[in-house]
């Protein structure tokens, strides 16, 4: 499943950056077909020119939408994570380092105890 979640996410990061490049590539046409332009310049042209700021228009609003959906996908993949940890109750990080903080006390107090016994051991002898 992991597996699969990579790839789409890696999908979606290719698109992403190809949706990127079109628009790159789409804005510095714009912006030579603008400075091309001339007054009383064929309605064609014009046309064409609306179209690439149309296009640009849209795949900005495509790469937004992406963003947006990865964010969504990313939250829910955590979200899904965490309750099959806990339930499966799955020890995660902080709980190993709580239990080795509990255990280092532990075994400071064990070591103390057993230094009182020795002395105390020492006296009775």
């Amino acid at each position: 499943m992991t597996d699969i979640l990579d790839k789409a996410i890696l999908i979606g990061i290719g698109l992403e950056k190809r949706a990127k490049d079109i628009l790159n590539e789409l804005a510095s046409e714009g912006k030579e077909a603008k400075g091309a332009q001339e007054p009383g310049f064929p309605p064609k042209q014009e046309l064409e020119n609306k179209l690439v700021e149309e296009g640009t228009k849209a795949v900005r609003e495509l790469i937004a939408t992406a963003k947006a959906g990865k964010e969504k996908v990313n939250k829910e993949i955590h979200e899904v994570v965490e309750r099959l940890l806990e339930k499966f109750k799955v020890v995660t990080k902080d709980d190993i380092e709580i239990i080795e903080k509990m255990a280092q006390k532990a075994r400071e107090k064990v070591d103390a105890l057993e230094k009182r016994v020795e002395e105390m051991e020492k006296r009775s002898r």
